[in-house]
């Protein structure tokens, strides 16, 4: 069977490149693409760096999903106006393993990258000599122990693999030339004749259906902390926070991507059954005359006790009051005998001396007799 070819290609309507992957893994979404993987190569074991080929122009590369079985094919524009874009929009050093979102591979990032330009005298590294002119080349630096494991000691981590959303329309061959077309059988050639077939195996991912019919998915058992994904046309997202209600009845409650409570629909049934049969006890008329009754003795008794102290207190303050006025008599009857005694002594001292005038003088005039007298009468008369 004769397959089509189609061109993906770069638009101001899609996203391009969003990640690259380690491994090989099947497409997911309507234009959402991951594609087999282009060996790599690792030149310095000491610093961990490793380089390959990330794309190559005209490289029909199989695919097989809802549109059925075709090659996709890249030109060399397109992937240099893909490369510029990624590396603009710094997404150059999002990395992931088999093209799975939950394994971002932190600590790998792009060391170098470059792409083949004959005229510009940039030419492929040694080893990768047969690939088309405008392939893009990256060197990674792998920090990340897990991910260096892989490569170097498993063996399971062998190339690099690009993921984006793209264009898509059929190839025009009639734009091939014959330089073109001897550069794709080289390339093929050199491809095939490095790559291993290898077995592959599916990830522990399980999926379920939401009631507005949305495809959720998740990896492992589903429990609080379980990143849950949503699979959209373009590719596979976060599940907002909310809850999100299953087919079955099922509520999924999620916070940051992370499932943090699991609701079975026969929980559900259950606490609606405890809710309804606390509503079934209704209070009777008694009950509530019963709760008013004690709640009124119970501030009687508090008002009743508030007021004895206030009682208290005013009596105290009487008594206070009382004392206040006590020793106000006191220091009265005091004051008046002392004025008696003081007026007693003056005119005890006017007798001893007797008056020389006969008529009226000045008070600095008068003699020490004469001014005690005068201050004696005073002080008799305004007691």
């Amino acid at each position: 069977m004769d397959l089509p070819f189609i061109e993906f290609k770069l638009t101001d309507e899609v996203e391009g490149l969003q990640a690259i992957a380690l491994v090989d893994t099947p497409a997911i979404g309507l234009n959402y693409q991951a594609f087999a993987p282009h060996k790599f190569e690792v030149i310095n074991e000491d610093k961990r760096i490793v380089m390959g080929a990330a794309m190559i122009p005209d490289l029909p590369i199989y695919r097989r999903d809802e549109r059925g079985e075709y090659y996709a094919i890249f030109k060399k524009e397109t992937i240099k106006a893909l490369v510029q874009k990624l590396f603009k929009e710094n997404k150059h050093n999002v990395f992931n393993e088999e093209h799975n979102a939950f394994k971002i591979l932190d600590g790998v990032y792009i060391y170098q990258s470059f792409i083949t330009d004959a005229e510009l005298g940039i030419s492929a590294p040694s080893g990768f000599e047969n690939v088309a002119d405008g392939t893009w080349f990256i060197a990674a630096k792998v920090e990340n122990d897990e991910a260096w494991a892989k490569v170097k000691e498993e063996g399971i981590l062998k190339g690099f693999s690009v993921e984006g959303v793209f264009d898509l329309e059929p190839y025009k061959f009639k734009q091939m030339n014959k330089l073109n077309l001897e550069s794709v059988i080289s390339t093929l050639k050199s491809v095939f004749a490095e790559t291993e077939v290898e077995e592959t195996t599916e990830d522990n991912f399980a999926e379920a259906t939401l009631v507005d019919g949305t495809i959720v998915k998740w990896e492992g058992e589903l429990a609080d902390g379980t990143a849950l994904v949503v699979v959209m046309p373009e590719g596979e997202v976060a599940a907002p926070d909310g809850i999100h209600e299953l087919s079955d009845g099922t509520l999924i409650e999620t916070a940051g991507g992370l499932v943090v409570n699991i609701e079975a629909a026969a929980d559900q049934e259950k606490k609606k059954e405890e809710e309804e049969e606390m509503y079934d006890n209704e209070f009777t008329t008694e009950m509530v005359n019963e709760l008013i009754e004690k709640a009124v003795a119970k501030y009687a008794e508090a008002f009743t006790a508030s007021l004895e102290l206030v009682k208290s207190e005013n009596e105290t303050l009487k008594a206070e009051l009382a004392k206040v006025k006590d020793s106000k008599e006191e220091l009265k009857n005091e004051f008046s005998a002392t004025l008696n005694k003081v007026g007693e002594e003056l005119e005890e001292i006017a007798k001893s001396e007797p008056s020389t005038a006969s008529k009226p003088k000045e008070f600095k005039a008068l003699s020490r007799a004469e001014r005690a007298a005068q201050m004696g009468a005073i002080l008799r008369a305004n007691k």
